[in-house]
């Protein structure tokens, strides 16, 4: 088959990846989701990290299935976690950096907790919320924040918080996870009277889902840990001794070294906030891997302890556990920061599902299929025998698990809609073995946000391009984009990214979003007590363009 064949057919296979049609044996598994926060596919002991120590996570990927080429669409947190709740590309749901909106009661009803709940499940969300529009007062149990970061000491920007014993961001979900699963009234009366409203107990005879949602080891975690001599060892201690042996990612260039930027600089300046800086010196970049080493170990111990706890309350036989990351980041490939750019390491990240109901014979495999973030939320469903709401664009895992023959995706849309920190709106198209890239000019944010939400539809022409042979160019060093002979290749992908972004986008008059304020008005009575907990209410609302001001430094 030659690749303009191979292209072709990849447009007819991107539909047969859809969820799986008949419910999965067994159904009413419980379910534990574990997302880390800007963690890139190399950071565990079982994708590669010669020094960080994830034995547990690494004992989910010989029990169940490692997706070796799980990738993100939108490679920044709000969009992505967005993406994982409703299973849509960010242009169909269009919650992102620069839109003001948050999701509607229609919306919020098709995401996979929503579904679950519907079925009858006991659903509990931990942790970062980064979803405009989430409902925290329709999780049985929500112990989180109200939008935005947590930090590695959450207690006096979240209240919610301050009944948990620790102080660190990890083992204050860890004592909300268990308490979960097996009420500690301790746990409970210490958050106060209200704490009824949202720290409600699990009936032992519905199954659950778990959602624990870390800020690290995400910078606003990582780069506010101070090492106080009440932290865990692990967080004053742990891999200093080892520090100087930590290896620089492959194609890595300091900023002494950088003779060039790769993106031309009209396009995109390369400046970046100061969260980033650590990438200009080797030092730099080795004690934010310390830290990350740190903090991925504390969120290994949490998954330990949960394990054993569903063990202890007999229900680990019937227990999901998804381990996944909400976007990579890049370490100074290509002398960049940060993520948002749609490299390699931005766009890839770890994805473990363990299914305890597999046979023995299909654990401990490592797939090379080209897996989604969208994907997630109808596995979830499909291996509970919950049907999965047809506005979901992603497509159920269960046949990849189970062994079973298939039509995969071929290749899958990425992009990048924001427009503050001076980037560009980015799309590309990532195969199985080439990746198209186009910058648009940078500009000030739209009025109407469909206008980027439609942006390439009409033929408009992009600022600059860029085509890798990620197979033999894996680093992404060399731009083919200007060579002659690659020129059949470079108009067909062209063409095939048009058509995927038409795909996900829809009808382009789509604009579901509604405002902040309607969606306040939702919140029950006995929730106007507890919303101030979760966090400042000037976080609520996808926000502003002003949200994106470069000058206060915000991060993705």
């Amino acid at each position: 088959m030659t690749w303009r064949t191979a292209l072709a057919a990849a447009s007819l296979l991107a539909s047969a990846c859809g969820p799986s049609a008949a419910a999965a044996p067994g159904g009413r598994a419980n379910v534990v989701f574990i997302l880390a926060d800007d963690q890139r596919h190399d950071e565990l002991g079982c994708t590669g990290d010669p020094v960080v120590r994830t034995p547990n996570i690494d004992r989910l990927a010989r029990e169940g299935v490692l997706f070796e080429n799980s990738f993100v669409t939108s490679a920044s947190c709000m969009p992505n976690r967005t993406s994982l709740l409703t299973g849509q590309w960010e242009r169909r749901h269009t919650i992102g950096w620069n839109n003001a909106g948050v999701l509607s009661p229609g919306q919020w009803a098709e995401t996979f907790p929503m579904a679950l709940r519907r079925a009858g499940y006991v659903t509990a969300y931990l942790g970062k919320n980064h979803t405009p529009g989430l409902r925290p007062w329709n999780f049985d149990y929500y112990y989180g924040n109200r939008l935005g970061h947590l930090g590695f000491y959450p207690k006096p920007a979240q209240p919610v918080f301050s009944n948990a014993t620790a102080d660190t961001q990890i083992e204050i979900l860890g004592e909300g996870a268990a308490s979960f699963l097996e009420t500690d009234a301790d746990f409970v009366t210490r958050a106060g009277d209200r704490a009824g409203v949202f720290l409600r107990a699990r009936p032992a005879d519905r199954p659950f889902l778990l959602y624990v949602c870390l800020n690290v080891p995400h910078g606003a975690g990582t780069r506010s840990m101070e090492r106080r001599p009440t932290d865990d060892a692990l967080y004053r201690t742990a891999y200093r001794d080892v520090a100087d042996r930590i290896p620089l990612p492959p194609g890595y260039v300091a900023a002494a070294d950088l003779k060039e930027l790769k993106i031309p600089a009209q396009v995109y300046s390369g400046r970046q906030i100061s969260q980033y800086d650590y990438r200009l010196t080797p030092d730099a970049l080795r004690e934010q891997r310390v830290r990350i080493c740190e903090t991925v170990e504390g969120i290994d111990r949490v998954v330990g302890r949960i394990r054993g706890q569903l063990e202890r309350l007999g229900v680990a036989d019937r227990t999901v556990f998804v381990y996944s990351a909400d976007n990579g980041i890049l370490h100074g490939e290509h002398g960049y920061g940060g993520k948002c750019l749609l490299y390699e390491p931005s766009i890839r990240v770890p994805l473990i599902v363990r299914d305890p109901r597999l046979p023995e014979p299909l654990r401990g495999r490592r797939l090379k299929e080209l897996v989604l973030s969208e994907d997630v939320g109808p596995t979830i469903l499909d291996l509970c025998g919950v049907p999965v709401p047809g506005a979901m664009q992603g497509c159920s895992l269960r046949p990849l698990l189970r062994g079973d023959p298939v039509g995969w995706r071929k290749d899958f849309l990425c992009e990048s809609l924001i427009l503050f920190q001076e980037y560009p709106v980015i799309q590309g198209v990532r195969g199985e073995g080439w990746k198209y890239i186009r910058y648009w000019p940078n500009r000030p944010a739209p009025a109407d946000y469909r206008e980027l939400l439609n942006l390439g539809l009409a033929g408009e022409v992009p600022a600059h391009e860029e085509l890798f042979d990620v197979t033999a160019d894996p680093l992404e060093k060399r731009n083919l984009a200007g060579e002659g002979a690659q020129k059949a290749r470079l108009e067909a992908m062209r063409a095939r990214c048009v058509a995927l972004l038409r795909e996900a986008r829809g009808d382009p008059a789509a604009k579901p979003a509604i405002t902040a304020a309607e969606w306040l008005a939702e919140a029950p009575p006995e929730w106007k007590d507890v919303l101030p907990l979760l966090g400042a209410r000037g976080e609520v609302g996808a926000g502003s363009t002003k949200r994106g001001n470069p000058k206060k430094g915000r991060s993705e």
